[in-house]
């Protein structure tokens, strides 16, 4: 062992060639190692999910855009434009322009000019234009936003306590719906159907003179906007909230969930809910599509329904047999219409709710 010696030099060389041979074989067989990368979500632009239609300057530019690139088709329009005309700050001209953007809706022109308010209007665009325009027409859905919006109107405007001009909501963002404003006749219907619902108090006014009219909201009326849903949802939840009996000066009255039990009895018997049907229908008539005969028999028996409905002492019997002709003069229209399926739905659930399941 006293005689070994290590060879430094050999093992050096032997280390450079181990060094060339994985060099070698790295150039000829290089490490691969699989990346994968996913490309970013993009939410898709859904025009209507976007709920355009209850703005009123966002839905009324959109049409105006794409009226002008219709006038104009590849021409950048300036949001600026519209908001000169509307009187509103020129600071919105830029913002309307990014929440249409944001939505899909519009590609600003961004250029060295620093402008960036001129804006095209996108496929996406276009369509929503177009859904905005059918539903300027859908006298359902405008009928369905006029209660929305003038009931929360008018608990912020009395602050839920006090009386409010009713027509001064003409003057109000959201007597707008899908770029279109509200007539004085629907903002009328929205109120009478309030009314009737308790959501609203109307003063005691002259009811010729609309612009005297006013109204406050009621403590249903409270609830229904603190519910943060619509009127129609929270008047469903209503009548599915279990039994509730409201008798006075009543005799022989059976209440409960009884089995086997035949009751005949007027005393106290409330039709209202068939009378607001009744006037519903009266309201959207002319709207269902339906022959000009098919329309006089409706309405006729629509009237008979809301005279039996409203009377002092209704009768059952009557107003049973006037309920079954509306409905038999509904089911004669073979046009379906969202307004035609809206008011059987109805007038089933106000069935219900004045004679039971």
């Amino acid at each position: 062992m006293a005689g070994f010696e290590i060879n430094k030099r050999a093992i050096e060389k032997m280390q450079r060639e181990i060094a060339k041979e994985f060099e070698r074989a790295a150039r000829k067989h290089p490490i691969r190692v699989p990346v994968q990368v996913d490309a970013p979500a993009i939410p898709s632009a859904s025009p209507m999910n976007a709920g355009i239609e209850k703005d009123p300057h966002l839905s009324r530019l959109l049409v105006w855009l794409d009226d002008l690139a219709a006038l104009q088709p590849g021409v950048a329009a300036d949001v600026s434009s519209y908001v000169d005309s509307e009187g509103l700050p020129s600071a919105e001209a830029k913002t309307m322009a990014l929440q249409l953007e944001q939505h899909g809706l519009v590609n600003i022109s961004r250029d060295f000019s620093g402008a960036d308010t001129q804006v095209f209007v996108t496929d996406e665009g276009k369509l929503a234009a177009r859904q905005l325009r059918t539903l300027q027409a859908d006298s359902v859905a405008r009928f369905v936003h006029a209660c929305d919006a003038l009931l929360c109107w008018l608990f912020q405007t009395g602050g839920g306590r006090d009386l409010v001009e009713v027509m001064a909501f003409v003057e109000a963002p959201g007597s707008y719906f899908a770029g279109d404003s509200l007539s004085v006749d629907e903002i009328l219907g929205a109120l009478e159907h309030l009314t009737r619902r308790g959501l609203v108090r109307r003063a005691n006014d002259i009811p010729s003179v609309t612009s005297s009219i006013k109204a406050e909201v009621t403590d249903s009326g409270t609830d229904c906007v603190l519910s943060g849903g619509t009127v129609s949802d929270y008047l469903s939840r209503q009548q599915h909230t279990g039994d509730t009996y409201n008798i006075s000066n009543s005799t022989g009255i059976v209440a409960g969930s009884q089995q086997s039990v035949v009751q005949n009895n007027s005393y106290g018997f409330d039709a209202s809910a068939l009378a607001e049907f009744a006037t519903l229908v009266r309201q959207l008539a002319t709207t269902l599509g339906a022959s000009s005969d098919q329309q006089e028999v409706l309405i006729h028996d629509v009237e008979v329904l809301e005279e039996a409905a409203s009377d002092e002492q209704p009768e059952p019997g009557r107003i049973r047999t006037a309920y079954l002709r509306v409905q038999e003069a509904l089911g004669a229209i073979t046009t379906t219409t969202a307004g035609l399926t809206l008011l059987v739905q109805q007038g089933q659930t106000a069935y219900q709710a004045v004679f039971g399941g």
